[in-house]
């Protein structure tokens, strides 16, 4: 079971059917203390936005739904990084009293892509960086 400063990494394999090529999905689970209101602003506020994505480019759709958000990404400057394709995150919040369950799931990544490669490192350090935001005020900083 995971503790709030615990995040934990699961990972679904599937095909598209598409184009028959083999994507997967990653799941990310973190507690954050805060409600799912405080977590969504920092998710969605161009302000805060920068400052736990650590200077990747993300626009969430706006749903309508408060419990959830999504996006889809692509790597317009490495678009060959995900086979040409986008990806989809999506961020679902659960109300545990002042704490918040965060599970991002990032979907349709090419198996054998570069991208995935780097999403599956780089989500816990923005993740990371995200709870220290909403918890402190200041996110994390990663040198390179």
């Amino acid at each position: 079971m995971a503790t709030e400063t615990e995040a934990e990494m699961a990972t679904e394999t599937g095909t598209a059917t598409s184009n028959d090529v083999a994507l997967t999905s990653l799941s990310f689970v973190i507690y954050l203390r805060g409600t799912p209101r405080q977590v969504r602003a920092a998710l969605t506020d161009p302000v805060l936005v920068p400052r736990w994505l650590a200077g990747t480019q993300f626009h969430p759709d706006a749903e309508l739904d408060p419990r959830r958000l999504s996006c889809e990404w692509l790597q317009s400057d490495h678009f060959a990084a995900n086979g040409g394709s986008a990806s989809v995150v999506r961020f679902e919040f659960v109300a545990m009293g002042q704490v918040t369950r965060l599970t991002v799931t990032h979907r349709d990544l090419l198996v054998d892509g570069s991208f995935l490669k780097v999403v599956s490192a780089g989500w816990p350090m923005i993740l990371s960086s995200l709870k220290s935001l909403i918890e402190t005020g200041k996110p994390l900083e990663f040198r390179r």
